[in-house]
């Protein structure tokens, strides 16, 4: 496991910086085995950091180079990561315990492809436009006036990364911001923080200039908070809880940097009448809950909702194949579900579906640590059967292998039971009718409506409607969050 990666410290200016803060200790999820030590930066190498990115801004050529010669840059460190994704993958699955499968097409197939696509995207993405006036107010009397609209660099990027899908959540935070022309400081996880540090790697190799791409990794959150608060830093960009979101946008309002959160969410797979006599169908969607890194992601849809008459049968269909899913080493191609990040999770996890069953959820199958393994961050796959939208694991973001399912009694009820949360990140509609799936769409409150399929990639937005966060992520939205829109008049004399 040592061979990971070259380094163990942070990446500052362009060098590799020997941490002065508390050391991190990062281990397996899945063994509970030690991983490698990695030197913590100090709150002083943090500042550091935010002082290389602003001066790389003011005073660096990278905001003001050709957009072709940042994309060029861009797609080497594409390359260089390209040439380390069997250690990636490996990476993935020690230090964050994601199962191999998604490791491998999820964590790291999906972040090196975006890199092109993102890449590609910016190429098309013009620089400069003209203003949405009408012609003839170009004129005036003999004269001519020009209004343009130039999209810049917004300044010194801060990305906060967490840790159920840190590899491609890194690239899609960090990558639209190089782009645009923006420096930035990556802040990962303490919890995995390696994956972070092959960024500074590649960019060695890609030759990213010094203090353009910076990478800080901390033991606790002192650092977080700094890059939060700096007036040196325009934009944060944080993905992680709600809870945490709030704290940070307080943080950043007294200098009214641009905060762009993507946060929790509470996602519903919403299966229409005309194909709730499809079984196989509806479990093979809420599989997915299970075998998406063990229920640890924001926009997995973690509610079920069937017209009420179906739903005994769903529940003993779902908890039936629940049972039968392979949970263990994560190493394992074998392996469907995998561990929780760590103990702490596992008991809040297991915290939630005991309030669940107090406020009358029935537990169909799992609800407890594996009895087999005795080491490992491991919860069961569990169903819960529920007949109130108030109930907990209706409400809260269980970030766990945990599947709510509830019956409906028409589309108006069914449209109440999805919009009945705080979140709004993302939500399946499930139906043979295209356009009745098309107006549930658009009737369902969440920055993301999948009908019948998914599609993320570097070219596709994502990001929440109402406590899952504001801003967007990804495709042309994504890096114009980046980007500062200034109106320029040009007129002759």
């Amino acid at each position: 496991m040592s061979g990971l990666v070259a380094q163990r410290r942070s990446y500052i200016n362009g060098s590799w910086v020997a941490g002065t803060g508390t050391a991190i200790t990062v281990t397996s999820p899945g063994t509970e085995e030690l991983v490698a030590e990695v030197e913590g930066a100090s709150l002083a190498q943090v500042e550091s950091a935010v002082n290389a990115a602003r001066h790389a801004f003011d005073s660096g050529g990278w905001p003001t180079s050709a957009p072709e010669e940042r994309i060029a840059t861009v797609l080497r460190f594409a390359e260089a990561l390209e040439s380390r994704r069997e250690s990636l993958t490996e990476t993935v699955i020690q230090e964050a315990g994601c199962p191999r499968l998604i490791s491998q097409t999820v964590q790291v197939d999906m972040a090196l492809k975006s890199i092109r696509e993102l890449a590609d995207l910016y190429g098309r993405m013009p620089a400069w436009q003209h203003s949405d006036a009408p012609l003839a107010d170009y004129m005036v009397g003999p004269s001519l006036r020009l209004s343009i609209n130039r999209y810049e660099a917004a300044g010194v990027v801060a990305a906060i990364t967490p840790y159920n899908f840190p590899l491609i959540t890194n690239v899609w935070k960090v990558v639209p911001a190089l782009l645009a022309g923006c420096t930035t400081v990556l802040r990962p996880s303490p919890l995995t923080p390696l994956e972070a540090i092959v960024f500074g790697e590649a960019a060695d190799e890609a030759g990213i200039p010094a203090g353009v791409l910076n990478i800080v990794v901390e033991a606790g959150n002192e650092g977080g908070m700094l890059l939060s608060t700096h007036p040196d830093v325009d934009v944060v960009s944080f993905t992680g809880s709600t809870d945490i979101g709030r704290v940070i946008a307080a943080q950043a309002a007294p200098t009214l940097k641009r905060v762009i959160l993507e946060l929790g969410g509470k996602s519903v797979q919403l299966h229409l009448p005309d194909v709730c006599d499809d079984l196989a169908g509806i479990v093979g969607a809420a599989m997915a809950v299970f075998v998406s890194h063990a229920g640890q992601g924001c926009a997995l849809q973690t509610r079920l909702l069937v017209p009420e008459q179906r739903r005994a049968d769903v529940v003993e269909a779902v908890a039936a194949a629940a049972s039968k899913l392979t949970i263990g080493d994560p190493s394992s191609l074998e392996t469907m579900v995998g561990p929780l990040i760590s103990a702490k999770q596992v008991e809040r996890v297991d915290g939630i579906v005991r309030d669940a069953v107090t406020a009358g959820g029935v537990i169909a199958v799992g609800g407890r640590r594996p009895g087999h393994l005795d080491r490992g961050h491991f919860y069961e796959p569990t169903v819960i059967d529920v007949t109130s939208s108030a109930n907990p694991v209706a409400q809260r973001e269980v970030f766990g292998p945990v599947l709510a399912v509830q019956g409906y009694l028409d589309l108006d009820d069914a449209i109440a039971i999805t919009n009945g949360t705080p979140y709004g990140l993302s939500g399946g509609v499930y139906t043979k009718d295209l356009a009745l799936g098309m107006s549930v769409a658009e009737r369902i409150r969440s920055g993301t409506v999948q009908v019948n399929t998914g599609w993320a990639s570097g070219y596709t937005p994502m990001g929440g409607f109402k406590q899952s966060g504001y801003g967007r992520e990804r495709g042309a939205a994504g890096i114009r969050s980046f980007q500062e829109l200034k109106h320029i008049v040009v007129g002759s004399r």
